[in-house]
């Protein structure tokens, strides 16, 4: 390969700890921002590894600056190639039992792995909930373990966006309208195609 298309990771380091200290942001900071361990931006900073596409998108975010000027021009026309058409959405299921609880099975083909993102209507929110690992099994193995644990998936998210809530009004609402939502579900009051609204279930399957 060209020199010119080498990453170089020391440049990036060094560049990454002055644009952290001109912000005056500690390593802890910034990786409670990213949420990661302090050590990763250590690592970043010392040119041990890269951070990983999400995470250098998000310090571009945190910092007002668009991705190549995190990575510099070259770094960032690699980061387009590998980037461009990285995810595709492979399906979505509505999961059993749950009321406009939705899970989407994607190909990230950046990674080569298969991920589950969790879709809730009531919070707007969507969430990386499991992802496989360089397909270490089958796309078909990984959809059925993960529509057979969606109890606990749901639990996990839910707790997850209870923790996030704050006590402001708006958020209060919502963690109210999000018990009804649980308190039907336990009821058994959730069908195929139902909505959520004020409180109340209405079903539009046929079924």
């Amino acid at each position: 390969m060209n020199d010119k298309y080498k990453f170089d990771l020391v440049s990036f380091g060094m560049r990454l700890q002055e644009i952290r200290e001109f912000y005056g942001m500690t390593q802890q900071e910034l990786a409670d921002k990213l949420d990661v361990q302090p050590k990763s931006v250590s690592n970043w900073e010392r040119a041990f590894k890269l951070p990983g596409i999400d995470n250098i998108v998000e310090l571009a975010q945190i910092y007002n600056m668009s991705v190549g000027e995190i990575l510099e021009d070259e770094a960032y026309r690699i980061f387009l190639k590998k980037s461009k058409f990285r995810k595709r959405s492979i399906e979505i299921v509505e999961m059993k039992g749950k009321i406009e609880f939705f899970m989407e099975f994607t190909e990230d083909r950046y990674y080569d792995r298969y991920e589950a993102w969790v879709w809730d209507e009531l919070m707007n929110y969507k969430y990386l909930c499991c992802s496989t690992g360089k397909r270490y099994v089958s796309y078909n193995m990984f959809k059925e373990s993960m529509l057979g644990d969606v109890e606990s998936i749901a639990s996990d998210y839910r707790n997850k966006m209870m923790s996030l809530l704050t006590d402001n009004d708006y958020d209060i609402m919502v963690k109210n309208e999000l018990k009804k939502k649980i308190e039907c579900e336990d009821a058994g009051k959730a069908k195929p195609g139902s909505v959520f609204v004020n409180g109340r279930v209405i079903c539009f399957s046929t079924e």
